[in-house]
């Protein structure tokens, strides 16, 4: 699977600059949901070892690459 060019970037900006507020987080957790087939959901901010694996679950997506359509 892989992202839209736009997911792509804004992952890649999230991941360049260690943003984890509370948008960044919106925008993983929607990600997350849309890759991995779940509803909607985002984890409070203290589960780090949620926030560990869907990160890097999603780094394994954005290693992908990312396809040309959106």
């Amino acid at each position: 699977m892989q992202m839209t060019a736009a997911e792509h970037k804004r992952f890649k900006e999230i991941k360049e600059n260690n943003d984890l507020g509370h948008e960044s987080a919106k925008f993983m957790a929607e990600l997350h949901s849309k890759y991995y087939n779940h509803q909607y959901f985002l984890p409070c901010s203290c589960s780090a070892s949620t926030w560990k694996q869907w990160i890097a679950q999603l780094n394994d997506v954005w290693d992908n690459g990312y396809t040309a359509s959106t």
